[in-house]
C-alpha cells in the first residue's frame, strides 16, 4: 500500500503537538528554580493530591508525552498497524488508512494537551496556588479521548458499510 501524503488537517494537529510539547518543556524550564522540593505526584480521582515526591517528578509528565508523541507518529506511518475489515479492497484500504491516521492524530494531540495542562496544575498545586486538578479534569480527559474514540470508529464503520454497497 502507498503511503499517503497527510491531510491538512493532519498538519495542523501535528504543529499543534509540536507547540504543545515545546510549551511544556519550556514551562518547566522557567519554574524549575522556583519549584519546592516537594510537589504532588499522583491525583485522586476528584483530581485532589495523594501523592507526593521530589520536584524532578514534573520531569515525567512532558517526557511521557514527548513519548506518546513519538510512538503515535510511528505508528501513524505503518498501514498494516491499523486493524481492517478481512475482505477489504486497496482502495477502501487507503481510505481507512487516512481516517485512522487522523484519528491518532486528534488523539495524540488531545493527550499532549492534557499533559500540559496537567504539568501547569502541577506546578500551581505545588506553589499553593490551587487545590489539585480540578474536580472535571479526569471526566473530562476520558469524555474527550473516548468520545473522539468512539467517534471515529463509527465513522469508521459507516465509511466501510458504504463502500461495500457501491460494490
Amino acid at each position: 500500500m502507498n503511503i499517503k501524503e497527510k491531510t491538512k488537517l493532519e498538519k495542523v494537529l501535528f504543529t499543534m503537538s509540536i507547540l504543545g510539547l515545546i510549551a511544556m518543556f519550556i514551562y518547566v524550564m522557567l519554574i524549575w528554580s522556583e519549584l519546592p522540593e516537594t510537589i504532588p505526584r499522583h491525583f485522586n480521582f476528584k483530581g485532589e493530591p495523594d501523592g507526593f515526591g521530589g520536584k524532578g517528578f514534573i520531569l515525567v509528565l512532558p517526557f511521557t508525552a514527548l513519548g506518546i508523541f513519538i510512538l503515535t507518529t510511528l505508528l501513524s506511518q505503518i498501514p498494516d498497524a491499523f486493524n481492517y475489515p478481512y475482505n477489504v479492497t486497496e482502495e477502501q484500504k487507503q481510505r481507512l488508512y487516512v481516517h485512522w491516521r487522523i484519528c491518532l492524530s486528534w488523539l495524540q494531540t488531545q493527550m499532549i494537551y492534557f499533559f500540559l495542562y496537567g504539568v501547569w496544575r502541577t506546578a500551581q498545586v505545588a506553589f499553593g496556588k490551587a487545590d489539585g486538578l480540578g474536580i472535571y479534569a479526569l471526566s473530562l480527559f476520558l469524555v474527550v479521548v473516548l468520545g473522539t474514540t468512539i467517534y471515529f470508529a463509527v465513522r469508521g464503520k459507516r465509511m466501510y458499510k458504504e463502500e461495500q454497497k457501491t460494490r
